[in-house]
């Protein structure tokens, strides 16, 4: 089965799944209809849940949907899912206040019955993980706070949730509506206890250690790792993978990075990091040996894709040439000679990663390197600026529609270059876009 069939069945399945309650409810008997909007509000509250609940199947990264969907894409809709859900819920108690004005109450949490309660509890929850998912930088919480806030969260979520569903126990009285929400249940269950016993359990059976630090710049490494007892990491040029170091696999601090390496070279595993902070500040008082574990590789990106055949342009900024590299090792490794176009945009000289590896690879491999720099000391030597459309324009072959184009950066970076390739008619269908920002 290709990667657009599995692509067409995954979706289907999930939207099927969000909509199940409402699918229910129409198709099958259910008690006495009550007055329009306490229904209507109902419904709006099992659609908000349950599409709050499915959230956990991207946090899960199954394999099997994480390397045919993007990315960044699978988190760009679980983000936008996440708040509308907290909306649907939301708008479920507003609506029957405004329907009987006496149901404010049950927002008492001194005097209310146990099934209001609940639904309170479970509510306040979901207003909390949407306000520190989306305000995560600014409320200053770091990522591996915000993660275990939001998986605490989650849990009391979908436990108040499903109280407050059962103890009301009117349309759910009836064993169509039972079944459903005890379906959504075990989907909720088991995708936690995949992410949280059965993950960390295969990631154990295969750690790496440090084998060197190589320092790329004052605040960028390349941490490379060796396999330890196992043959290594199968992955495919521009993936990710997300690692811990010197800590167990059963924790929260987990990190994702691009790897830069070969794909062809199993003895070793590459990341390419850059000090941004937190966690990335440690990685250059390594000094080897440190036991890493890695949860990978995830990307649906892929050499052997019939769009790339006839060609690529690969655009980075800074430590976005972290997956670039990988591309450009792998290409190397196979003899690929198709033709490559690597625009790279730094702010100087001394910010430009992997330039001895580049200048090797322009002389082996079909590859043209067009640097871009912000301030550059010698402004003669590069281009100046950023990488603009009269850029891409000049140093893009005639036939640039049909290349595939790879871009990992800075969201700014992303943003500024899907506007040139809409300028220059690239067709949407030849862009992979790689992000930073993954909470």
């Amino acid at each position: 089965m290709n990667k657009q069939t599995i692509r067409f069945f995954a979706l289907l399945f999930y939207i099927l799944l969000i909509f199940l309650p409402l699918i229910v409810f129409f198709l099958f008997p259910m008690p006495p209809g009550r007055e329009f909007l306490r229904d209507f509000s109902v419904l709006l509250g099992f659609t908000g849940l349950s599409m709050a609940g499915m959230q956990f199947i991207p946090t899960a990264r199954l394999k099997v949907f994480a390397n045919v969907f993007d990315l960044d894409g699978i988190y760009k809709v679980h983000h936008l899912l996440s708040i509308l859900s907290v909306a649907l819920v939301f708008a479920h108690p507003v609506i029957l206040l405004l329907n009987n004005p006496y149901i404010l109450l049950l927002l008492n949490p001194f005097s209310a019955p146990w099934p209001a309660q609940a639904g309170l509890i479970g509510l306040a929850g979901l207003i909390l993980i949407a306000i520190t998912s989306v305000l995560r930088k600014e409320i200053k919480i770091s990522y591996d706070g915000w993660h275990l806030i939001h998986d605490l969260l989650a849990a009391v979520i979908a436990v108040f949730a499903l109280i407050h569903i059962i103890k009301v126990n009117y349309y759910t009285s009836y064993p169509a509506m039972k079944w459903v929400w005890i379906l959504e249940a075990v989907i909720w269950g088991a995708m936690t206890i995949y992410m949280r016993v059965i993950k960390p359990a295969q990631i154990m059976k295969k750690p790496f250690t440090v084998k060197q630090i190589i320092e790329e710049t004052k605040d960028t490494w390349t941490m490379i790792l060796k396999p330890k007892g196992h043959s290594g990491l199968d992955f495919s040029a521009g993936q990710v993978a997300w690692i811990n170091i010197n800590s167990s696999p059963y924790t929260l601090n987990k990190n994702p990075f691009s790897i830069s390496g070969s794909a062809h070279n199993k003895g070793e595993l590459r990341f390419s990091i850059k000090n941004l902070g937190d966690f990335t500040s440690t990685i250059g008082k390594l000094i080897g040996g440190e036991t890493v574990y890695v949860d990978g590789p995830y990307g649906s990106f892929s050499l052997d894709d019939p769009k790339t055949k006839s060609g690529l342009a690969l655009l980075a900024g800074g430590i976005g040439a972290a997956p670039v590299m990988s591309i450009l090792y792998t290409l190397a490794d196979q003899n690929d000679n198709r033709p490559v176009y690597f625009f790279y945009g730094n702010y100087n000289e001394e910010n430009i990663l992997f330039k001895k590896e580049l200048d090797r690879l322009d002389q082996c491999m079909n590859l043209t390197v067009i640097h871009v720099l912000e301030k550059p000391v010698n402004p003669g030597k590069y281009l100046q600026g950023f990488i603009s459309r009269q850029i891409l324009d000049t140093y893009l072959p005639q036939n640039r529609v049909d290349l595939f184009y790879f871009v990992c950066g800075p969201l700014p970076m992303i943003a500024a270059m899907e506007k040139h390739f809409s300028a220059l008619d690239i067709p949407r269908k030849q862009i992979n876009t790689e992000k930073y920002k993954m909470a």
